[in-house]
């Protein structure tokens, strides 16, 4: 992790509470994301796989909040309206279509899962909207967008394995190496992208 590494040392040394506090947390939540894929590789734990998919997105819901959450008020709320109202109705679609056509599946408490799945759906949808309005709000962001369309993927996915190919072992080890390609692509580069942006702010 070379922005915790380099900034967490600029931190100590400035004595920065505001960097300190922020180093710190995308630690903590860079830990949690990669704790959450882990739990997620292998779904025949319920809760493993519950706390796997709380624990995705907790790294770029955090810096996403840390980083705009003073600017919402500001930004224009015909924004929010437009782009939160076309993530949340995907989600919507998209989870109602899945619980459809995996309801009569003999998933191990299935009904619980997928409240985790959509409460991870709501955590990376909010995520994923704050990190696209900046963009129309005078703040150029758009790598962090990028970043969230892979996040994206990698959630549908994750579902589809979960629910789909939970008892197909061929096809679920197929999709946890299409899996594990997508979310350490997605890391190593949200944390080079971290780290890029901070050091040109220097």
């Amino acid at each position: 992790m070379i922005y915790t590494f380099l900034f967490g040392i600029d931190a100590v040394f400035r004595i920065s509470k505001f960097l300190l506090f922020h180093t710190v947390g995308y630690f903590l939540t860079y830990l949690l994301s990669i704790l959450g894929w882990i739990f997620l590789r292998k779904n025949k734990s319920l809760l493993k796989t519950c706390l796997g998919f709380v624990f995705l997105p907790a790294l770029p819901l955090f810096n996403t909040l840390y980083s705009f959450g003073s600017e919402l008020r500001r930004f224009h709320i015909e924004n929010f309206f437009k782009f939160g109202g076309i993530y949340f109705a995907v989600l919507l679609v998209s989870l109602t279509v899945i619980l459809l056509m995996t309801k009569n599946k003999k998933l191990n408490k299935g009904g619980i899962q997928f409240v985790f799945i959509v409460l991870s759906g709501l955590m990376i949808s909010i995520h994923s909207c704050i990190e696209l309005i900046p963009n129309f709000e005078n703040f150029r962001n758009w790598e962090f967008f990028y970043l969230s369309i892979i996040l994206i993927v990698f959630y549908y996915l994750t579902v589809v394995k979960v629910r789909f190919y939970y008892d197909n072992v061929k096809k679920s080890k197929v999709l946890n190496l299409v899996l594990g390609i997508l979310f350490w692509s997605y890391m190593i580069l949200y944390d080079f992208t971290c780290f890029a942006l901070a050091a040109g702010s220097v």
